[in-house]
């Protein structure tokens, strides 16, 4: 089995303050789903258009069922992948797909699990794009008006760009050979919180023993809320309210975070450290570009809020 996770600039040859709209591979909108993911078209096999969520927290690309079957797509014998979600993992198989393509960019021969698309955190979504697909290009966000550009990877990493903050990530991976997910440094409410950065989830999330370490203790909050999970499973979970987060300068003012103990901060070791993981909803106010080939996330800052604490 493999196993996979769904969960200052320096200046080199140019200086940019805006993305470089002609030098884009493809272009396409997408649109915000009722949980607050990213979500564009997608074409499987010269078919579609189809609904997939942009997941930075998914190191494999997915396909449900529904459209599994609705293609007549076939399993790859004798492959199966071990898929571990926020709330709970499972083994599934690949898929045999020949292309997908969004906006003219060409996926050849894709790798693509099937998985069951019938829990509430997938409702009108036909699959996944994961970090296999978008790492093989830099992609940019235009919040204003809900564009996604696709850049080969050179196009950004050469470049720095006047204006835009620079927050590294840092690949971790589940055992020698497992997945990688991306890892951010960022405190909350002062206190420093190693996150994962997530697309994939419409919320962020924080662990028992980081709301522990907010100062937030359990018997106090009522656990009245539920959280599905994209493979299967739902979990309770209370609230915390953050009065500030902070990364590499930018700042976010009263963000909310579910509390779970979630299987994917037990995978990677983090079930007794304070843990969290950086939703959507944080990043698609502004315009933002992730560059995997210098591991750093770009935030326009003309469309954030700076830190200008030295603290």
């Amino acid at each position: 089995f493999y196993s996979l996770a769904l969960a200052a600039l320096l200046a080199l040859s140019g200086c940019a303050s805006v993305l470089e709209l002609d030098d884009a591979l493809a272009v396409t909108s997408y649109r915000i789903d009722p949980n607050g993911r990213i979500v564009v078209d997608a074409n499987i096999n010269s078919r579609g258009p189809y609904e997939f969520v942009l997941d930075t927290g998914s190191s494999i690309s997915a396909i449900f069922d529904e459209l599994s079957d609705a293609l007549s797509l076939t399993n790859v014998p004798d492959k199966k992948v071990i898929v571990h979600g926020a709330v709970a993992s499972g083994v599934f198989p690949l898929l045999d797909v020949a292309q997908a393509e969004v906006a003219g960019a060409i996926w050849s021969e894709p790798r693509f699990v099937r998985l069951p698309g019938v829990t509430d955190a997938n409702p009108g979504i036909d699959g996944i794009l994961g970090l296999d697909f978008l790492q093989r290009y830099a992609i940019g966000f235009i919040a204003g008006q809900r564009i996604v550009r696709v850049y080969s990877p050179e196009t950004v990493a050469r470049r720095s760009y006047r204006g835009w903050a620079s927050i590294p990530f840092n690949p971790r991976k589940i055992g020698e050979n497992g997945a990688a997910l991306l890892f951010i440094r960022v405190t909350i409410d002062g206190w420093e919180v190693p996150a994962v950065f997530d697309l994939g989830a419409g919320l962020n999330m924080i662990n028992w023993s980081g709301a522990r370490l907010l100062g937030i203790k359990k018997e106090r909050l009522r656990m009245n809320q539920v959280l599905s999970g994209a493979i299967q499973g739902d979990l309770k979970m209370a609230r915390l309210d953050a009065r500030v987060v902070r990364t590499s300068g930018i700042r976010w003012r009263n963000e909310a975070f579910a509390i779970a103990d979630l299987d994917i901060f037990e995978i990677f070791g983090l079930e007794d450290r304070p843990a969290a993981i950086l939703g959507a909803g944080l990043f698609t106010q502004r315009d933002f570009i992730i560059d995997f080939a210098r591991g750093r996330l770009l935030v326009n800052i003309s469309t954030a809020q700076l830190d200008h604490d030295p603290r």
